[in-house]
């Protein structure tokens, strides 16, 4: 199944938890989501064409028989598009393979076709395309490969993962299901009519709550109500816990939708569980907005430094929790240069020039690129117009480069005074910095 530009539509709110200063030791490479969805367990896939997703599990009709939930997202720039009449269209191949000691390989493939409506959306970055197969397996261990392929290109990506497939009996409990939309199955014969969050990814601000499916087996309880207990951890602290009724499916079969307010759990990398039992438990990742890094409260607003004036955030900073979600939306609408699209430009470039800074500009291995002196100017400002190093290839100390930015009428000059690759701003460049940052709001 492939979901066509799914969560399109209004511009997502971005909204960050800010402290009282910027974790700037904590966010040595902080622009990777990739990290986030590998310590999470997600399956992050290698190759040219980049996808995440998760596999969870179900009871299938059977305690020998269970159901596997295979999800994978990707951007829409994944894929090579060609216009057709007034849309745009795209394919691409799957094939899941299923590897089990003793047995043969079992291989599934499938063609899905994507249509979109506009040259735009074709460009999206960020997660606009799910696909998600249902499959049975017998409980154990076993080997699962996914690999997805333009078909418009050589570009591929693939991912393997040893997974152990539970036995769900009686008195059992599945781990929650990240989900966008979730109705109860009626009886463990059916397929579940869920779709599901291949990231665990909510966005504060934009989503009020975080979907979970949840499924239990066996008989109910006699003569009284039982519900399921739901607990949200980040860092080892219990940020959030509830207790929700189960819905009754007959067929010794319960489930529940568990929806996890957002606005109570904050941000950053997390786990909800279910049941009374936290080992069971499935990641959450709440981020700041569509493509954006999940960070926490400190590490985004040090993100930010570059990107607004230290008086702005200082006035985020100090917000009340309940009026930090107004002022961000208006924060983010302020600084987007392009209210139509759904992301806000200025912000996606300036983070991907952090990530460009980390990779061009890192002097040691405890410095990110992205915080020395040429980092910050290239953060702050962009690709100088051009780059001048009077040295040449001459091997005279200290060494000196000249950033010229002809829109600013500026220049800056780094200095190398020992030849070890540490450039610093000059005492008169690091003052005309300042004041250019003053004289354009940041």
């Amino acid at each position: 199944m492939s979901l066509v530009s799914c969560g399109h539509g209004a511009k997502p709110e971005l909204h960050p938890n800010i402290s009282s200063q910027g974790g700037a030791d904590s966010l040595h490479e902080p622009l990777d989501s990739r990290a986030s969805y590998a310590r999470a367990g997600l399956l992050v896939a290698a190759g040219d064409l980049a996808f995440v997703g998760s596999i969870a599990f179900l009871a299938g009709a059977s305690n020998d028989s269970t159901l596997l939930l295979i999800n994978v997202s990707f951007s829409d720039r994944a894929l090579t598009f060609a216009r057709e009449g007034d849309s745009y269209h795209a394919a691409y191949d799957v094939v899941l393979d299923f590897e089990r000691v003793g047995s043969p390989v079992r291989r599934m493939t499938s063609h899905e076709e994507v249509r979109v409506g506009s040259l735009l959306e074709t460009t999206r970055e960020e997660e606009s395309l799910i696909y998600q197969h249902a499959t049975s397996l017998p409980p154990g261990e076993a080997i699962v490969a996914i690999s997805i392929r333009d078909a418009g290109s050589t570009h591929a990506g693939v991912v393997r993962k040893t997974v152990v497939v539970p036995r769900f009996e009686d008195g059992t409990t599945t781990a929650p299901i990240p989900a966008l939309r979730a109705r109860p199955r009626t009886s463990r014969e059916r397929m579940p009519d869920l779709v599901l969050n291949p990231r665990s990814t909510a966005v504060y601000g934009r989503d009020s709550v975080a979907l979970f499916y949840v499924e239990s087996y066996g008989p109910s309880p006699v003569g009284r109500s039982e519900s399921v207990p739901v607990r949200v951890t980040g860092d080892s602290v219990v940020l959030y816990a509830d207790s929700l009724p189960w819905i009754e499916a007959g067929d010794k079969l319960r489930s529940a939708i568990l929806r996890v307010p957002l606005a109570k759990v904050g941000f950053g990398e997390l786990s909800v569980s279910a049941g009374g039992a936290p080992s069971s438990g499935s990641p959450l990742l709440v981020s700041f907005g569509d493509g954006l890094p999940v960070s926490t409260f400190d590490d985004m607003v040090g993100l930010l430094r570059y990107f607004a004036s230290s008086e702005r955030l200082h006035g985020l900073r100090e917000l009340a929790p309940k009026d930090r979600r107004r002022a961000w939306a208006a924060f983010l609408e302020s600084t987007d240069p392009i209210t139509a699209t759904p992301e806000n430009e200025a912000l996606h470039q300036y983070l991907a020039r952090l990530a460009d800074a980390n990779s061009r500009f890192r002097e040691d291995e405890h410095t990110p690129g992205w915080l020395t002196d040429r980092g910050m100017v290239f953060s702050a400002l962009g690709e100088p117009d051009n780059q001048i190093e009077p040295n040449g290839a001459q091997a005279e100390r200290p060494l000196v480069q000249v950033w010229n930015y002809q829109r600013y009428h500026t220049r800056f000059t780094f200095v190398d005074r020992g030849g070890f690759g540490r450039w610093r701003l000059t005492p008169a460049s690091e003052a005309d910095y300042r004041a250019l940052m003053r004289r354009i709001g940041r």
